[in-house]
């Protein structure tokens, strides 16, 4: 989900998108496991958590209305990535197009990855070796290859990191954080009190920096995922 520019009155400034994740190899031997998502083109999937058959309904197209007795039901999104879709593919779709509207110095731009446990979010966030990197190293990547050819203006850039875990701010960039506060500064925004800044000066330094925050977040074993993120990260 992210902010864009609103060139036009009739156009939102949010997106949606989602991502089907593949299967697991735990849903991929049980056999008591289906597949209830049908994604019928880039914008519009079906979600039927009655049908025992999905794809043989599929082809009949009175599957696609809300009125059949199966309970199906049909979600449109801004864009649709199915379990096959690369880190880059999902990055030059989203997040790619902010990058230049927060350049001008105009627009703030946010994105923000919602789930369940074991939906895949630091996954599409961060990523990993064998998937490669998530949206938020591309993102950052493609910010400092703009910033290398602009030679008219003086950026600075700054990140923090932190999670907010059992409604207690932590920081991420400092092992064992003490709990953070929110505070209104002198000119009224609300900031987090003593939060670490860092300025990194390539992609490479916010990866490193990604990994040792992620490094210093609440884990605990669900039984979907052993090494299950409890908190929210920023």
């Amino acid at each position: 989900m992210n902010f864009q520019k609103n060139e036009d009155s009739s156009q939102s400034n949010m997106i949606v998108t989602v991502r089907i994740r593949p299967e697991s190899e735990e849903e991929i031997l049980n056999q008591k496991c289906k597949n209830i998502i049908k994604i019928v083109d880039e914008n519009t999937l079906i979600f039927d958590p009655n049908e025992t058959d999905f794809y043989k309904s599929s082809s009949n197209k009175s599957a696609f209305s809300n009125n059949g007795s199966n309970n199906e039901q049909r979600y449109i999104f801004d864009r649709i990535f199915d379990q096959f879709s690369t880190q880059q593919e999902v990055f030059e779709n989203t997040t790619k197009k902010l990058i230049n509207y927060v350049l001008e110095g105009n627009y703030n731009a946010s994105v923000f990855a919602y789930g369940a446990t074991n939906a895949g979010k630091t996954h599409t966030m961060v990523g990993n070796d064998h998937s490669g990197p998530g949206i938020m190293v591309l993102t950052m990547k493609e910010l400092f290859e703009s910033i290398e050819k602009d030679s008219e203006k003086v950026y600075t850039i700054s990140m923090s990191y932190l999670e907010v875990y059992n409604e207690t701010i932590r920081d991420l960039f400092v092992t064992d954080s003490k709990s953070l506060e929110l505070r209104e500064d002198s000119n009224k925004s609300v900031v987090v009190r003593d939060l670490t800044e860092r300025f990194p000066n390539n992609a490479n330094d916010v990866l490193k920096l990604l990994e040792f925050g992620n490094s210093n977040r609440k884990q605990s074993p669900t039984q979907v995922n052993q090494t299950s993120s409890r908190s929210h990260a920023v």
